[in-house]
């Protein structure tokens, strides 16, 4: 049987057609095919189609523990499929269940037929754990893969910075910003770290007032500028900070008195409520966030895709 993008079934097929099947049905066709493909699975739980559908519904519905319960489940009867493993990955590393992410998406990435949005995923299990020089390489494929995915650039631009290079980070913030698309507070706020790291502080306060208004603009400012003085110019030595980038009280925590910048513990593994695809640290009241997905702009942290 043919589905859409979300399993839900297509028009033509007149048996299970639930878009259709009951026209006093006021739920939307998410809904209606969550429900059809919950059905389903209830039936024939390790039909592969059937979990993945109810998963991708599922998810797009909002009830990512529950599609992550049925994808743990699916990959026990499909621990070698790389669609199984692409989707368990990806929402696993939403949860933060880093461990678990890595070993699936090494499966499911094909070097024989690429997809940008499991090796951006691996580039972000490489950045939780505080290894943005491995990161980068994998961010740069998926670029190439999608030269136009912005959620790839912003997470790029972010290894970059956190790596010792604000000044490729820039450029690719800058990119983003000139490429006429809706505007992202979230690029705004990077960009705003990234010239802080680099020194610019009057320009890093106006973008970030933009977002976060002056006080908290200024407030940001003073702590970078304390990292700056402290560690010099960033470079190879800049901090691997928890989850993704530092909070601007993380930055000063991190700040040396002398010799390199301490190392902040990466998160445990644990999974947890899934407002957030990591707990993606924030400078006062903004954040250096890295995109979930650029087709879901509810998803903050770190980038399942």
């Amino acid at each position: 049987m043919n589905t859409s993008l979300l399993g839900q079934p297509s028009t033509g097929d007149a048996a299970t057609d639930i878009a259709s099947a009951n026209p006093n049905d006021t739920r939307s066709d998410l809904e209606k095919a969550t429900d059809y493909w919950g059905k389903k699975y209830r039936e024939k739980p390790t039909n592969k189609e059937n979990a993945l559908s109810y998963a991708k519904n599922l998810r797009a519905l909002g009830e990512k523990r529950q599609a992550l319960a049925v994808l743990q489940q699916a990959s026990i009867f499909y621990a070698s499929d790389r669609e199984v493993a692409s989707e368990y990955g990806r929402l696993a590393l939403e949860f933060d269940q880093v461990g678990i992410a890595k070993q699936m998406l090494a499966t499911a990435d094909d070097p024989g037929n690429p997809d940008w949005r499991v090796i951006s995923a691996r580039g972000t299990v490489f950045a939780k754990e505080g290894k943005f020089n491995d990161a980068v390489p994998l961010y740069e494929r998926a670029l190439t893969l999608a030269p136009n995915e912005t959620s790839v650039m912003n997470n790029l631009a972010l290894a970059y910075a956190m790596g010792g290079e604000p000044q490729r980070a820039e450029e690719l913030l800058r990119r983003i910003e000139a490429s006429g698309g809706t505007p992202n507070p979230k690029v705004k706020q990077n960009l705003a770290l990234v010239l802080g790291l680099q020194g610019r502080f009057d320009e890093s306060k106006a973008i970030a007032s933009q977002e976060i208004g002056k006080e908290g603009a200024q407030a940001n400012a003073n702590l970078l500028r304390q990292f700056v003085k402290a560690s010099a110019v960033p470079g190879p030595s800049a901090p691997a900070v928890a989850g993704w980038s530092a909070t601007a009280t993380e930055v000063k925590k991190s700040a040396p008195g002398k010799g390199k910048a301490k190392k902040v513990a990466a998160p445990d593994d644990d999974a947890y409520a899934p407002s957030t695809a990591s707990a993606a640290p924030e400078l006062g009241t903004a954040s250096a966030h890295v995109e979930a997905d650029a087709r879901n702009p509810k998803l903050r942290g770190m980038t399942p895709q």
